[in-house]
């Protein structure tokens, strides 16, 4: 895949990103023969990098677009000690950023940026045997990542009609990073709704919540919750047994109808570096049950428990699993465990798979379970359950009903009207944000147990 790095956000996640895959190729105890590991290393130096520079270390397989030298150059600087990114993939306007503006991203810095981002795009995928598609990580709060990459996904969606295109698009915290960050999701989402594949959703909170509540990490910084982020994008993204698992196989199972194409990554377990080789190791089935407890919904607000925010309780019986509670209904889900299954420990897929789960309209292969003998990080195990469910109206609903209270007032519009977001441009937006929301919300699971 070709990673295309948006923003501050976007590039310093796509540093973290390519660190994690060197980290991962480099672990000393794999868990597996010598010819596993060896085929497992090709196939990942194969997805993330391209070619080998001077220096010896793998050139990533990525394009960093900014409108600030700043970031552009400390990512670069800060690369791994078995990975750079190349020079020539660096598309950078020294014009002092994006305003945190969604219209003066696209209008301005993506008119300027644009035509070089698909120059170095297409020399990347002339130079490719074949090709996955692209990753696009950004963040919807600021003007670049999210007008620069919604004016760059149009335009790949344009000349790459049927190559996968996958957004790992990162949510701004709802107590506010930026004053128009509003405004600024609810473009980015409206665009990437119909030209991404596949969205993948990360809220800035939940994962900082991760930092603090299972990693103990109560000065939690950007960087630790972009180690969080790659470290579920790795999760997901590195190879697995099933050879046909691909960007393309990926999107067939988790957004395949056209209404429903934004996920969330949930996984387990998180443990601190320091204290990893002294924490038990559960079962399959302890993680599996943890992981389907994380779609359940609370009956009240009051009585939200996040179950995302603890860690795996092996004490949970499957008889508590299975009592009627309320669980969020599911367009698909995609489990991909990663470590050794044995006789005595099998990967138990029943809790996932049951048909309440799901709407009554979904196919019948509406999960879909892949696995990895190798061990992930130096972990033992390690699971992400890619999920397209109804729980995703409530984030973008927030960011909804602050954008509309904002435009009602007609705060902040003059910043977007001088770059040319006219009051249709607007109203389509809000269309089409309310319409996937309404989507979501209304899903509902299957009527039988």
């Amino acid at each position: 895949m070709l990673t295309l790095q948006f923003g501050q956000c976007g590039n310093q996640l796509g540093r973290e990103l390519f660190s994690k895959v060197a980290a991962d190729l480099g672990s000393s105890n794999t868990g597996v023969p010598y010819g596993m590991n060896y085929e497992y290393a090709e196939d990942t130096i194969e997805r993330w990098f391209d070619g080998i520079a001077g220096c010896g270390r793998h050139y990533a397989k990525a394009i960093l677009v900014d409108t600030e030298e700043k970031v552009v150059s400390g990512v670069c600087k800060d690369a791994g000690a078995s990975w750079v990114y190349q020079t020539g993939n660096v598309v950078c306007q020294a014009g002092g950023g994006s305003a945190n503006n969604w219209a003066y991203g696209y209008a301005m810095s993506g008119r300027c940026l644009s035509h070089a981002v698909l120059n170095v795009a297409r020399q990347e995928i002339e130079k490719l045997d074949r090709s996955q598609g692209f990753l696009l990580l950004l963040s919807s709060a600021g003007g670049t990542g999210s007008g620069v990459g919604s004016r760059v996904v149009e335009l790949l969606r344009e000349e790459y009609e049927t190559k996968a295109i996958i957004a790992a698009i990162v949510l701004p915290f709802t107590f506010g990073e930026v004053c128009t960050q509003n405004y600024n999701t609810v473009l980015t989402l409206a665009k990437f709704s119909d030209r991404a594949d596949l969205s993948v959703l990360f809220e800035n909170e939940r994962m900082h919540s991760i930092c603090t509540n299972l990693l103990g990490n109560s000065n939690a910084t950007l960087r630790d919750v972009n180690s969080i982020i790659s470290e579920n994008l790795l999760a997901v993204f590195q190879p697995s047994d099933n050879a046909r698992c691909s960007a393309n196989f990926l999107i067939s199972k988790t957004a395949a109808h056209p209404n429903f194409r934004f996920v969330t990554v949930r996984s387990t377990p998180h443990t601190p570096a320091s204290s990893l080789q002294y924490e038990p190791t559960h079962k399959w089935e302890v993680y599996i049950r943890h992981l389907k407890e994380t779609l359940r919904v609370s009956r009240s607000q009051a009585e939200l428990t996040n179950v995302q925010l603890k860690a795996p309780n092996p004490t949970l019986s499957k008889t508590i699993t299975c009592s009627p509670h309320l669980y969020s209904p599911c367009v698909s889900n995609v489990l991909i465990t990663r470590g050794r299954s044995t006789e005595n420990d099998v990967v138990t897929l029943e809790d996932l798979q049951e048909r309440r789960l799901y709407p009554e309209w979904t196919v019948v292969n509406s999960f879909t379970h892949l696995h990895q003998e190798r061990r992930f990080l130096n972990r033992d195990k390690f699971l992400a359950l890619v999920s397209n469910n109804s729980e995703i109206h409530r984030p973008l609903d927030v960011y909804l009903d602050k954008a509309w209270g904002s435009y009602k007032c007609a705060a902040f519009l003059h910043q977007y009207e001088q770059f040319g977001l006219e009051e249709d441009d607007f109203l389509q937006a809000f269309a089409k944000a309310e319409n996937i929301v309404h989507e979501y919300k209304n899903l509902k699971g299957h009527n039988k147990n």
